[in-house]
């Protein structure tokens, strides 16, 4: 069955304006789940008193989070009070809400495979998983242990992987910049195939058309398709989407059919690159990305080890 879920660019300290919104957006919509990219906290260098006094709130309980809401590790590292709670109680912060941490798999209890590499790469480290749990930085070791996750329904990298743009017409914003992007987040989605792979940008929305990656010798008949979507913060300037809601159902089996305007993979290099077949109409962004669907039972999470252990393989399709 399909579950409905929403998706927040990073909100920067501003979550309870944030999850009031999903809040009510959820009374409507009867969402499984919410996902929060980037910065969930204000960076601790630059938060104010009215941002400590948010945290405190939300860490007792005190501000409603309306349905299980997971977020993850951005660009800047966690406050302390926060920290001190997560080591306390499993990477629950408070009711509903979870953190994903540095590099972790998790799998809903309907089946959606999450798999999640947070911060930014340490270029300083050139071999072997990172120890810090907490600290916005990853090494490429980080990212390849994800692999072992064989597969995954939606990819979650803080950063944008190398040359997603590649092959793509869909353009940014004349003020904005394609985001320098990381090898290794590219890697890790041809790796794992992922249906979704959302990521953020601090002044614009992206949604790349969508891409199949080439048939394997275990599965030579299936092409499977993968969306790359970069969400904007949520107090951008340029009023760039922040929100995204859409339905997936773990269970389905990749398309037949591509959809119109999709490609070939932008992270096939020394691969022949597959023809697609004849398409005449355009792509449509916003094709599928608002479906409706039952509101199915609450979600638990598979708890791992982000430090001391890779993450365990998730299910094959």
């Amino acid at each position: 069955m399909a579950s409905k879920i929403i998706v927040t660019g990073a909100v920067d300290g501003a979550f309870p304006a944030i999850l009031e919104k999903t809040s009510k957006l959820h009374s409507k919509n009867s969402f499984s789940l919410a996902i929060i990219l980037g910065d969930f906290f204000a960076s601790p260098e630059t938060a104010s008193e009215e941002d400590a006094a948010n945290i405190s709130a939300l860490i007792r309980g005190n501000i409603d989070v309306p349905l299980p809401t997971y977020f993850t590790l951005g660009r800047h590292p966690l406050p302390a009070s926060v920290i001190e709670k997560l080591e306390q109680s499993d990477d629950e912060l408070c009711p509903n809400l979870y953190f994903l941490g540095k590099r972790s798999t998790t799998k809903t209890s309907e089946g959606v495979r999450i798999v999640n590499l947070g911060g930014s790469l340490d270029p300083t480290i050139t071999a072997g998983l990172s120890k810090e749990k907490y600290l916005p930085f990853h090494t490429e070791d980080d990212a390849k242990s994800l692999r072992g996750a064989n597969a995954a329904d939606i990819l979650i990298t803080t950063h944008w992987p190398s040359d997603v743009r590649k092959g793509s017409k869909i353009v940014l914003p004349d003020s904005v910049e394609t985001p320098k992007g990381e090898q290794c987040a590219a890697d890790l989605c041809a790796a794992l195939r992922p249906r979704y792979h959302f990521s953020t940008s601090s002044d614009a929305f992206y949604e790349r058309e969508p891409f199949f990656h080439l048939p394997t010798e275990k599965d030579p008949e299936t092409r499977p398709i993968t969306r790359f979507i970069s969400l904007a913060s949520t107090n951008n300037s340029s009023k760039q989407k922040s929100l995204y809601a859409f339905s997936i159902d773990p269970t389905a089996s990749a398309p037949v059919t591509l959809p119109v305007g999709t490609t070939a993979s932008p992270f096939i290099t020394s691969q022949k690159r597959q023809r697609l077949p004849t398409q005449n109409d355009s792509y449509s962004r916003f094709s599928n990305t608002h479906q409706n669907g039952d509101h199915h039972r609450p979600y638990k999470r598979r708890r791992n080890d982000h430090h001391n252990r890779p993450p365990p393989p998730g299910p094959q399709d």
